[in-house]
């Protein structure tokens, strides 16, 4: 059996009894593996936490950035792409 389509959302908790939730569907390339297009689902939503000011985001990263002995390889390279999908962002494009 073939995923045709991956649809990810997640429920954030607001704090005072509300929700937001927030989700996304994407359809599978030929060429594309399901587990790939659901990782890129969840990287997309998660960067949507409504509880995370955008400034406060950014200067996470940067911190990552300019600190990397700090981190292992993977978090600095997850950190560039994250700060660089920010910056670039247009309303309808995906970063993937």
């Amino acid at each position: 059996m073939k995923a045709k389509k991956i649809y990810y959302k997640r429920l954030f908790n607001l704090g005072n009894f509300s929700n937001a939730e927030i989700g996304i569907e994407l359809e599978v390339e030929e060429n594309e593996k399901a587990i790939d297009v659901l990782k890129n689902a969840k990287q997309f939503i998660d960067a949507f936490d409504p509880n995370i000011d955008i400034a406060e985001k950014i200067e996470k990263l940067e911190h990552i950035i300019n600190n990397p002995r700090n981190y292992n390889y993977g978090q600095v390279e997850d950190a560039k792409k994250e700060l660089e999908r920010i910056q670039s962002n247009k309303d309808d494009d995906l970063p993937f």
